[in-house]
């Protein structure tokens, strides 16, 4: 999770890792790993299956917890031991999730659990702070008071974590939703748990990553804190709509939250104050079942994580640990490390300063156990806890391991002829875990840190050492001892201070003596022991000397002590040494951006860590934020230059790194942009493709490429009615001046559903929507300045539920839209008469907009239910459908026919339909009957016979043939006769068959 050394060592303790023991067990896979690389695993007392979290002490020890309750201490080198095990309630996966230990463990004695427990009749989340016995390794955990606590609703998802700020002022802690889990497969709006929701309102405690101080209170700079209610859920909160977080602090910088999903994605994201990251409405970047369709979920927008794996069947990722040591190759430097525990993988992720992804999740380690927990060692190597072997899991990269130094004293017990040997003073750069193999130079061989061994004769012997780390690499000393004499003694005069500034000067004095020789001479070697953040150390000589006394600076530089060892020899060749450490006199500093921001002090050191007084420290701040801020100054003496060095004084130093939004710069730069928007309300959030700032009387958004966009007035207040930036994207666009009727608008980058929008305003319509298909029609159309003007509804849906429709303020114009015609326009008087006819319901959709006919007469559309509208000059606007219009069709359209003069109407008794057409001076008629699937032509002079005979009423009935020529003329079929023309004459004549 987010247990890691920069949290809990010191800078003046050296520390090893602890036990090594076999890699995995023979009954789990072996491990894939990158090349070059080994895991050393660590035991825990945990039983299988039951290890939740782990935290590393100052000493280097591991305190680990299980869910049921039990809390077991491995110290540096040695096994498990139970110090504690805490009341919990166990229903589903609920019990004791998480540990940490204060930064100043070393004085405080502060452990943190997070855990359920069980309140008189009910459950509740408890965040707890326990005083650690003992005065070394924690004996016990004792003096329980509680921070935070509330009650259960369901049995998963409770609190589940917490880390400790580097500061030591404040605590993080991740609370999931705590709503009852379904089915993904068959969920709907209807059965999905509500409670879930509740992620989504900063008021709730679950959902969430909180952050308080040590007694509970939210913290001045969350983003909803409120004075008068510190202790409110509200002032608590720092981030919204989590569903089964876990939470790391990237001690360069920024917070990283591993989100374990429900449906389809799990996910990992950058966490900033306020920020909603919408679960239960998206995970990921996909929508939930069942709750997406919830009115609460309506026109929520994502916000993209910075990655995200493919849900499995019973996988859960945790996680986000940075790599901050060295050792590791070059291509792990900086990268995050997120575990899979149903996958058994460890997986890389990268991002720059400014938060963008450099790197995609990507697998690089697999068949690791199941990880519930990544965190750092005291070395800087990445540690999973893993579940199923109750073990620590310590991924350390071989090429870069450096030898252990071995070294040891003897003390000698001449009566008894007994020498006590200490390996103590041996070390190991890596922090690693040694073993230690003894030579007694009398055939007698011995193992452990500290051993004993008598001997039968008085002669000198040689005593070898050989120490080990878990690679294999090995050290050797040896010592001559003379187990029949008393050993030389010296003893060490310390200075009479305790710790040292840089520069200081460190002065001892020794006295040594031999039981048979007198006073002896001192030897002195100091040595500088540098031990980096999360790094291997590295010891130099510095200066030696001789004498009873010794002196030296104290070095220019932090995370570093001295080693002063004085040495007697006797002539036997028998030595004794002393060792004295000068220890830093540190001062904390703190350096901080008003953005989150990832600015680098020392060499890829902590941003809040003890320094030693005096030493100059580099820092630089990033030209950009995580949240996409500018760096401008710094707050303390103004410079603008983002690198700087200091010398942190006795009293410790705080410095403040100012970055300026894109947003935050437009409103200080602009007096009539602050005159529109009026003042900041809350904080400037980052949701879609962007981030925006609501102001008092307008909104104003950022993205990367339209810059700052303002949005305000009556546009405003439509764009938020609509669902703003969750519906029709972000601002392209300030409010920008129409060209006609001195209208205003904005443009928009375009929603999920939406496509590219824009809002029109006019003083006589007001504000209306339009995107999407529709608004590209309108576009081609000249928009505002062209035949249809401003839209004067926004786009809704047809009374069907097929389509959407803008109507327009010029022509009685709308543009219609369905998936299967696309986006047309009508108006005039074809508009007016589809209306007349009941829209949509009567012919579908228009499949054109509205055209000129090829004849530059008229004008028409054609609609998905086989039907037109014709509209010329002198015969308006009629409508064709059916067979009547597949007739039309065949005979050439206008020029055919003509245009239409009727509506298709019925004829009398309703036995067929005709529609009436006119082409220049002469009428022509096409009708169908009842039972056919035909329609016929009636033209010109037979029109006129046929009308005066009574139409279909006559004793011809309904035409069964169009007009056709004849050898004389031209002739029309009827039901019961026929109708000739005869070119010649002009005669029309009438006939039976």
């Amino acid at each position: 999770m987010r247990t890691r050394r920069s949290l809990v060592v010191s800078a003046a303790a050296t520390v090893l890792i602890g036990t090594v023991v076999a890699t995995a067990p023979s009954a789990q896979a072996a491990p894939v790993l990158p090349t070059g690389f080994a895991l050393f695993d660590t035991p825990t007392g945990q039983q299988a299956g039951d290890l939740t979290d782990a935290a590393y002490l100052p000493d280097g020890s591991a305190l680990t917890v299980g869910r049921l309750g039990s809390v077991q201490l491995t110290p540096q080198g040695g096994q498990p031991v139970q110090i504690a095990s805490l009341p919990v309630h166990t229903a589903g996966s609920l019990g004791l999730t998480g540990v940490a230990v204060a930064p100043d463990f070393a004085t405080s004695r502060a452990v943190y659990t997070t855990r359920a427990v069980t309140t008189g009749s009910t459950a509740a989340f408890r965040l707890s702070k326990w005083k650690a016995g003992g005065t070394g390794a924690p004996t016990s955990l004792a003096e329980e008071s509680t921070v935070l606590e509330f009650p259960v609703n369901a049995d998963n998802k409770g609190i589940q974590d917490v880390a400790v700020d580097p500061s030591g002022t404040s605590l993080w802690v991740a609370v999931g939703d705590n709503a009852t889990v379904r089915s993904a497969g068959d969920a709907t709006k209807d059965n999905v748990d509500p409670f879930a929701l509740r992620a989504l309102d900063p008021a709730h405690p679950t959902g969430k990553i909180l952050r308080v101080d040590l007694d509970g209170r939210g913290m001045p700079e969350n983003p909803f804190y409120d004075s008068t209610a510190p202790q409110s859920w509200k002032s608590r909160n720092y981030v919204s709509g989590l569903r089964d977080p876990r939470i790391a602090l990237d001690p360069r910088g920024g917070v990283v939250v591993t989100d374990i999903g429900w449906a389809s994605r799990h996910e990992v994201d950058l966490a900033f104050p306020g920020q909603n990251l919408k679960w239960p409405c998206w995970e990921g970047t996909t929508r939930t079942p069942g709750y997406r369709d919830a009115p609460a979920c309506a026109n929520v927008a994502n916000v993209n994580p910075l990655g995200e794996t493919v849900h499995g069947t019973a996988d859960t990722i945790v996680g986000g640990v940075p790599y901050t040591g060295v050792s590791y190759p070059e291509a792990f430097r900086g990268i995050h490390f997120v575990a899979n525990k149903g996958a058994q993988t460890l997986s890389t992720l990268g991002f720059d300063s400014k938060g963008t992804v450099t790197q995609s999740l990507a697998v690089v380690a697999s068949a690791i156990g199941d990880p519930v927990a990544v965190l750092t060692a005291p070395n800087g190597d990445i540690v999973v806890a893993d579940a199923t072997t109750a073990t620590l899991r310590r991924l350390s990269y071989k090429p870069a391991n450096k030898a252990p130094r071995a070294s040891f004293t003897a003390t000698t017990d001449p009566a008894t002829r007994t020498v006590s040997f200490d390996a103590s003073t041996s070390d190991d750069p890596d922090r690693e875990g040694l073993t230690y193999q003894w030579t007694f130079g009398d055939g007698g061989t011995g193992t452990g840190k500290t051993v004993s061994h008598s001997y039968s004769a008085a002669d000198p012997v040689t005593v070898s050492l050989a120490v080990s780390d878990p690679h294999g690499a090995v050290s050797n000393i040896s010592q001559t001892v003379v187990p029949a004499e008393a050993s030389p003694t010296i003893e060490i005069l310390p200075p009479t201070a305790t710790v040292f500034s840089v520069n200081e000067t460190v002065s001892v004095g020794a006295n040594a003596e031999d039981p048979t020789e007198g006073p002896l001479t001192v030897s002195w070697r100091a040595e500088r022991l540098h031990c980096p953040r999360n790094s291997a150390c590295e010891v130099n000589q510095l200066k030696t000397g001789t004498g009873l006394a010794f002196s030296i600076s104290f070095p220019s530089e932090t995370d570093t002590r001295v080693l002063i060892t004085a040495t007697t020899t006797n002539n036997r060749n028998v030595t004794t040494s002393k060792r004295y450490t000068a220890n830093p006199r540190l001062a904390r500093l703190t350096v901080v951006g008003n953005h989150p921001a990832q600015i680098k002090v020392g060499a890829n050191e902590e941003a809040s860590r003890l320094v030693t007084v005096g030493a100059p420290v580099l820092m630089t701040a990033p030209s950009v934020s995580l949240d996409a801020a500018n760096f401008v100054r710094w707050a303390d003496n103004q410079s603008t230059d983002p690198v700087r060095q200091i010398v942190v004084p006795g009293g410790g130093l705080g410095l403040r790194a100012d970055y300026q939004t894109p947003i935050e710069k437009r409103y200080a730069d602009e007096a009539p942009l602050r005159a529109l928007v009026g003042t900041p309300v809350g904080l400037e959030l980052i949701e879609g493709d962007g981030h925006w700032q609501l102001y008092t009387t307008g909104r104003v958004y950022w993205t990367q490429m339209h810059g700052a966009r303002v949005v305000a007035g009556e546009i405003l207040t439509k764009y938020v009615a609509l669902g703003a930036h969750a519906f029709l994207g972000s601002p392209k666009t300030d409010e920008l001046v129409a060209r006609k009727d001195n209208g205003r608008y904005n443009d928009f980058t375009g929603g999920p559903t939406t496509g590219a929008g824009s809002i029109y305003w006019t003083s006589s319509i007001g504000a209306m929507a339009i995107y999407g298909t529709i608004r590209a029609k309108w576009m081609e159309t000249d928009a505002e300045n062209g035949p249809l003007g401003f839209p004067t509804t926004d786009e809704v849906s047809t009374p069907d539920g097929i389509g959407r429709v803008n109507h327009f303020f010029r022509n009685n114009a709308s543009i219609y839209w369905t998936a299967a015609t696309g986006a047309h326009f009508l108006m005039g008087r074809i508009w007016q008469k589809w209306g007349s006819l009941g829209w949509e319901t009567f012919f579908g959709y228009p499949t054109t907009d509205e055209m000129a006919t090829p004849d530059n007469v008229g004008r028409y559309n054609h609609f998905s239910g086989n039907g037109s509208i014709y509209w010329s000059p002198s015969t308006d606007a009629f409508e064709v459908h059916g067979s009547i219009r597949n007739r039309y069709e065949a005979l050439g359209w206008q020029y055919g026919l003509g245009y239409p003069i009727t509506d298709e109407t019925w004829v009398p008794g309703n036995g067929g339909k005709f529609n009436h057409f006119r082409q220049g001076g002469f009428d022509h008629s096409i009708y169908w009957r009842w039972g056919t699937n035909e329609a016929w032509e009636v033209k010109g002079a037979i029109r006129l016979r046929w009308r005066d005979l009574g139409w279909e009423t006559s004793y011809l009935g309904f035409p069964i043939s169009g007009e056709y020529t004849t050898p004389t003329g031209k002739r029309s079929d009827f039901q019961n006769g026929y109708i000739t023309y005869n070119a010649t004459t002009g005669a029309v004549a009438d006939r039976r068959y």
